[in-house]
């Protein structure tokens, strides 16, 4: 958790010390008592003198307040910073105000980046704050990207003004504000500017003593099956919500102690990974997740933190999942916000990398087992994979890229229709969904194999030598 802001720290300083509001030093209330009873005791002694225990007053002194003005101010002072109630409820309050504003910059940070106009670029600099806490942007464009966002129609507005009571909180508050903007630089200095991996790691660490407390739901299970209707189907292995909560747990002990966990999949299976926020002054974050194998996998996204959080325990799931000896078949893994209307994702053999569109609603089973599957195949195909042959294929057409040997041969040799209608597109998408039908039935179980490799021999044959190794 934070530590409490500025003005938080000193009302509790007033609190424990009983500071005056001029900041002198004063006494708190147990010792005025005690120092009223201690005067009224001697008060007798020194009845028939007269008191001499101030300086004597010039003619031209200011008049000496009544003792109802004093007995009322020294009330005053007593009930202010001292109330241990009313400073409760104000600690209380101020919490509460930067936790929302952080929130908010989490969940809706595209609205505060670049209000004004222009591209986003996952940084969010004090001006942006400043323009949107004066209304500087786009009202009806504001109130389109809170309905993608799933806000009520009804309650846009309220949102909006709520966002402006953040962004003015932020800059009102310079220590948070300036506590946000260095929490994921490698320079460790402010410069006005707040980057996804500064909120991501803010919030991280808020939301892992919220995890150990129980206290943080879990993130929204995967939609497994999606357009995925392979002709063998059966019935896929989905993480329940203790799962995901025990999983989402040990990715933020992972990341906000750079050390590895014990990680549990869904099958069960155990396995010590390391997490890793990789600090950076870009707009995105980013993570590295290292396994077993030793084989380190970067994720760039672009989402708010509750979504990499989401985004990296589905990832170590299915990764974990995957066989040791082709888990370098995939270098790196991106979130982008934005939809693509051609593809849920893609795998890029240039780059060894998979882009996954419209933030995490294609990020499931099926769909990571499809895409590592082109990795996986490119990596096996005996074409090779420098620059060289990477243009030798461009320009030829080799036939075989992206597929293991033997595949083509495969197809013929096994009869009956593909495994799906996307498996019709070509041999590499072919070799893609058979992969991902393959690693289902290995959720389910021998039974579930036995049908994938009744209907699919010759194709079932390639797959098991390459998940087993060999063995």
């Amino acid at each position: 958790m934070l530590e409490p802001t500025k003005i938080v720290k000193e009302a509790l300083s007033k609190r424990t010390l009983g500071s005056s509001p001029a900041g002198q030093t004063g006494t708190s209330q147990a010792a005025q008592r005690a120092a009223g009873a201690s005067t009224a005791n001697k008060s007798a002694e020194s009845n028939a003198r007269p008191q001499t225990t101030g300086p004597r007053r010039a003619a031209s002194d200011p008049p000496e307040p009544s003792k109802e003005k004093v007995g009322a101010l020294m009330k005053g002072l007593q009930s202010w910073g001292t109330d241990e109630a009313t400073l409760s409820e104000q600690a209380e309050r101020e919490q509460a105000a930067e936790n929302e504003a952080l929130s908010d910059l989490d969940q809706y940070g595209d609205l505060f980046d670049n209000p004004g106009g222009g591209r986003r670029d996952g940084i969010i600099s004090t001006n942006d704050l400043k323009a949107f806490s004066e209304g500087n942007f786009n009202r009806d464009a504001a109130r389109e990207q809170l309905l993608d966002l799933g806000v009520a129609e009804d309650d846009l507005d309220a949102t909006l003004d709520r966002l402006g009571q953040s962004a003015r909180y932020l800059l009102d508050n310079k220590d948070v504000l300036n506590r946000l903007d260095v929490a994921n630089d490698q320079r460790d200095r402010t410069d006005g500017r707040i980057s996804r991996g500064d909120i991501s790691r803010e919030v991280f660490q808020r939301q892992l003593e919220q995890a150990r407390n129980g206290d943080l739901p879990p993130g929204p299970p995967a939609s497994n099956r999606g357009s995925y209707e392979p002709t063998v189907t059966t019935s896929n292995s989905e993480r329940t919500p203790e799962v995901i909560a025990q999983q989402e747990l040990a990715i933020l002990e992972a990341v906000n102690s750079g050390q590895p966990v014990s990680f549990t999949n869904a099958n069960g299976q155990t396995e010590e990974l390391t997490v890793r926020q990789i600090q950076n002054t870009g707009g995105n974050a980013v993570y590295e997740i290292t396994g077993a194998d030793g084989h380190t996998m970067r994720i760039e996204s672009e989402l708010g933190a509750s979504e990499n959080r989401t985004a990296l325990a589905r990832l170590a799931d299915y990764y974990t999942q995957l066989p040791e000896q082709h888990r370098d078949s995939v270098d790196k893994i991106e979130f982008r916000r934005e939809p693509d209307d051609s593809a849920a994702a893609r795998f890029y053999s240039s780059g060894d990398r998979i882009v996954f569109y419209d933030g995490l609603k294609h990020l499931n089973e099926e769909v990571f087992d499809h895409e590592f599957a082109h990795g996986i195949g490119y990596e096996n195909d005996g074409l090779g994979e420098n620059v060289f042959h990477y243009f030798g294929r461009l320009f030829t057409g080799s036939d075989g890229e992206g597929t293991p040997q033997g595949w083509s041969e495969a197809i013929g040799a096994d009869a009956g229709e593909r495994i799906s209608d996307y498996a019709n597109t070509n041999e590499k998408e072919d070799f893609a969904e058979c992969w991902a039908a393959y690693m289902e039935a290995m959720d389910n179980g021998p039974e579930a194999l036995a049908k994938l490799e009744e209907a699919y021999p010759a194709r079932y044959a390639i797959m098991d030598e390459l998940y087993h190794g060999g063995e």
